[in-house]
């Protein structure tokens, strides 16, 4: 049995100015509505939060892992890992103290989500300003809180300081599901434990490429390197055909 774990934005999903108005390209949730008839697991992780992912990923059949796999959507019912529960209330006050110290700056937007709250800069007139100043707000946000800190491709996010993150989540899905091979494809530094994992288990990392935004060390780790989600989605195609999907 084989199994296909997929981040959404960036690989599915292109990478857009306001995270609010991702989406996922109707032909590619065509793609993957043949590859899991046929595929023992589809999973898309990612640190949306996991309803966000059952609104914008409408394929049955596809488990969905959001904020970075510490909740989960399976057969319709939402789970939330436990240790992180004690420390929504953390993340709300966070997200009142953001609020505070950045709500007015421009172009920096302040996402809550339903386990973290994420500070995106991407569309600051000044990035590299804009950049120091979030990350200087964040860092001291943690430190008041409690909550740990993870950066990414023009964000900040603040989350309960659990130990879960993608690669670890992998790591239980692949050995609950007992899969003889598996992908795991991704674009960002949060993908990084999740491509280690699956490597380390034999299977294939597969990296979606958006040039002077995605780290080297991402780079480093893969075994094919894809230009773009566009790219990304003919792989799919190919995935599908070569499945009889």
């Amino acid at each position: 049995m084989s199994g296909l774990i997929l981040d959404f934005d960036g690989v599915l999903s292109p990478i857009v100015e306001d995270p609010a108005t991702s989406a996922l390209p109707g032909s590619t949730a065509v793609l993957l509505a043949r590859i899991v008839k046929v595929l023992g697991l589809v999973a898309v992780i990612s640190g949306r939060p996991a309803r966000f992912l059952v609104d914008h990923v409408k394929v049955d059949g596809i488990l969905m892992l959001g904020s970075y796999g510490i909740e989960e959507i399976r057969h319709g019912a939402w789970r939330v890992d436990p240790a992180a529960t004690e420390w929504l209330g953390v993340v709300k006050d966070a997200s009142r103290l953001l609020a505070h110290e950045l709500g007015a700056s421009p172009g920096i937007r302040i996402e809550e989500k339903s386990v973290s709250v994420a500070v995106h800069w991407r569309q600051a007139p000044d990035p590299e300003a804009a950049a120091a100043r979030v990350r200087d707000v964040t860092l001291s946000v943690a430190a008041a809180t409690g909550l740990r800190l993870k950066g990414g491709k023009l964000v900040e996010e603040l989350l309960p300081p659990i130990e879960v993150d993608k690669g670890s989540v992998v790591s239980t899905m692949l050995e609950n599901e007992n899969l003889a091979t598996s992908a795991y494809a991704g674009d960002d530094l949060g993908d990084l434990p999740a491509l280690h994992t699956v490597r380390d288990r034999g299977g294939y990392a597969l990296v979606v490429d958006h040039g002077p935004e995605t780290d080297a060390s991402l780079l480093e780790v893969a075994d094919e390197v894809f230009d773009g989600t566009v790219t990304f989605a003919a792989w799919l195609a190919d995935l599908a055909d070569a499945l009889g999907a």
